[in-house]
């Protein structure tokens, strides 16, 4: 990906509550954790699913936490 199909994508993502912080072509957060993914080594489909396991990754937590409180 380009920093500019990375800055055409990050509006589109924050329609579904998903925040990324940049500086590049690096994202350094994605909704609040740590990362430091490169983009110019992802198709932008490649990049959209490793974001969406991110956040998959959290919502398994919170469902776990949650049936477990």
């Amino acid at each position: 990906m380009t920093e500019a199909q990375l800055a055409a994508l990050k509006p589109l993502l924050a329609e579904y509550n998903i925040e990324l912080a940049t500086d590049g072509t690096t994202i350094t957060h994605v909704n609040g954790h740590n990362a430091q993914l490169d983009v110019t080594g992802y198709m932008p489909d490649q990049l959209i699913n490793v974001v969406l396991e991110i956040i998959g990754t959290d919502l398994r937590a919170a469902l776990f936490k949650k049936m477990h409180e």
